[in-house]
């Protein structure tokens, strides 16, 4: 299988080797199937590589549509703990929209993985 770069208007999805991570880039606000794309695809990467890692660089993110949360919750997160992934890591700035969100992800997420928040990706 050749393993390509998911790309579209509003996400970024790829294998970070260096990292033994996926890497989730949000371009800009999104919702349904423009949300659940990347992160399917992302979660192929996952079990392709058996990824340690999965990085989520909300810097251009936005919050979730409750749609949206209810999936991350029910198929996302479940196929991730099933994964080889240890740690999730957000890079998110500190004066941003999503703290409260990303708080409220850590906490969920901390049950099953490491989880940090970064400023940069050089930082993870």
């Amino acid at each position: 299988m050749e393993i390509k770069e998911y790309k579209s208007e509003y996400c970024e999805v790829s294998y970070l080797k260096a990292k033994d991570a996926i890497f989730c880039k949000w371009l800009k606000k999104c919702n349904a199937k423009e949300y659940k794309e990347p992160l399917k695809y992302g979660l192929e990467l996952l079990k392709i590589f058996n990824a340690t890692t999965w990085i989520t660089d909300t810097i251009n993110g936005f919050e979730n549509e409750r749609e949206d949360s209810e999936w991350l919750r029910k198929e996302f997160i479940p196929k991730t703990i099933a994964s080889n992934c240890k740690r999730v890591v957000f890079i998110i700035d500190e004066n941003s929209p999503l703290k409260e969100e990303i708080d409220e992800q850590s906490k969920v997420l901390s049950k099953y993985f490491e989880v940090l928040r970064v400023k940069k990706l050089k930082e993870v």
